[in-house]
């Protein structure tokens, strides 16, 4: 017979597989699975980002109306914010506007005095 050791015996085969082992290999198996679903929902939630939807359709938009004869004399932003200043012959006006919905947050109204 040959001195050669049987393969049975050979180290990693199915009898030297401890609970430890077996743990670890399963263990690895989950990670794995669990890494691949996480580049499949990465994926996914690239291409539903590429297709995108309209940033705010003109329909959303809102309108500001102005008092007959205002004209807007400075204009400023703010974070979320968009601040005008309107003159019209006898008031001043200040209107803050939310721009994520377009929203009057504050209006300041003051009149001239003719006499000064």
């Amino acid at each position: 017979m040959s001195d050669m050791p049987h393969l049975s015996n050979a180290p990693g085969g199915p009898e030297n597989q401890t609970t430890a082992y077996k743990a670890a290999k399963l263990a690895v198996i989950i990670l794995s699975t669990l890494i691949i679903l996480a580049l499949i929902a990465l994926v996914v939630g690239g291409i539903r980002t590429m297709r995108g939807k309209p940033a705010a359709s003109a329909a959303a938009a809102s309108t500001i109306h102005l008092p007959p004869g205002a004209e807007i004399v400075e204009m400023q932003t703010q974070p979320g914010r968009l601040i005008l200043r309107l003159r019209d012959g006898e008031a001043e006006e200040i209107r803050i506007i939310d721009t994520q919905n377009g929203r009057l947050v504050s209006q300041i109204r003051s009149t001239f005095d003719p006499a000064r």
